[in-house]
């Protein structure tokens, strides 16, 4: 058995190589499960601990990235966090378009054939990035994000929650107290534990180094669209440890899917052989 220990800021962006411990799911019907948060909240960590923790309980699952995972993703996410130009109407329809791709090449094929997948970020972070912080008509990116999704929207989204602050600090971010921002332009809304650094590439920060307010608008379009959706949304405070964190987002999910909330280790089984992400591992090159 691999060890299914990540380090608490996990960043990679591919999907893991998958290990089925049991080719049969003790879950009658798989589920999509997204995380959503700001910056420093321990997305990417937390969501591959899961998807390690449902293949230990004998569940296939599968990690998906966005933008990222196809190969169109990872041309379009190159481009998303370089430092290029980019109008808020076309970061949205990057966003928008990597997504379109997903849903096709990977998140409905892999449901079809009875995966669960996990996905760090969906549609709620364009509502809470674009919508909120770039302040683009909601409604309008609620009918993008119809489009690209095809409809098709997580069964179950946890919010890993932290103060704008906190999670800026993880990032390594300088201009924490940066309050300067182009005027409003359109909306239809009113505006403890120790964790290392997160350490980015240069030129890869398009959202990390926006205005600290940026980050607080954001936060609070997370925060509404939980509260709007309780049946599916679920609050998680993400500023305690990483393990403090994978524990309850276990707790959630566990009592969601009916498992037993002990981890379970049936005997290794390398398969990738059902998996569409499994096919991405060696093309998702930078074409950028």
């Amino acid at each position: 058995q691999a060890d299914c220990k990540l380090p608490h800021h996990y960043s990679g962006r591919h999907p893991v190589k998958l290990i089925h411990p049991n080719p049969r799911s003790v879950v009658a019907s798989p589920v999509f499960i997204s995380l959503e948060g700001g910056e420093g909240a321990g997305k990417s960590t937390q969501a591959a601990l899961l998807v390690r923790r449902l293949q230990d309980a004998g569940i296939r699952a599968t990690l998906v990235h966005e933008p990222g995972t196809t190969v169109l993703g990872e041309y379009l996410r190159n481009y998303l966090k370089s430092d290029r130009p980019l109008s808020r109407e076309s970061e949205l329809l990057l966003f928008e378009a990597a997504r379109a791709q997903l849903v096709t090449e990977i998140i409905q094929p892999s449901l079809t054939r009875g995966i669960t997948v996990v996905a760090d970020r969906f549609e709620a972070s364009s509502v809470a990035y674009q919508g909120y912080g770039r302040r683009i008509n909601v409604d309008t990116i609620h009918r993008l994000n119809d489009f690209a999704a095809q409809g098709r929207l997580p069964d179950f989204t946890l919010l890993l929650d932290i103060g704008p602050e906190e999670g800026l600090r993880r990032t390594g971010n300088p201009q924490l107290t940066l309050d300067l921002e182009t005027p409003d332009l359109e909306t239809s809304e009113p505006s403890g534990a120790a964790n290392p650094v997160r350490q980015d590439v240069a030129g890869t920060r398009r959202f990390e180094d926006q205005p600290l307010n940026f980050h607080t608008r954001v936060r609070d379009g997370f925060l509404r669209l939980a509260r709007s959706s309780p049946e599916r949304w679920v609050i998680v405070d993400a500023s305690r440890s990483a393990d403090e964190v994978r524990d309850e987002i276990w707790s959630h999910v566990s009592a969601r899917l009916g498992l037993p909330t002990g981890e379970q280790r049936p005997p290794e089984q390398d398969d990738t052989s059902e998996d569409p992400a499994a096919s991405h591992l060696e093309t998702n090159q930078p074409l950028l």
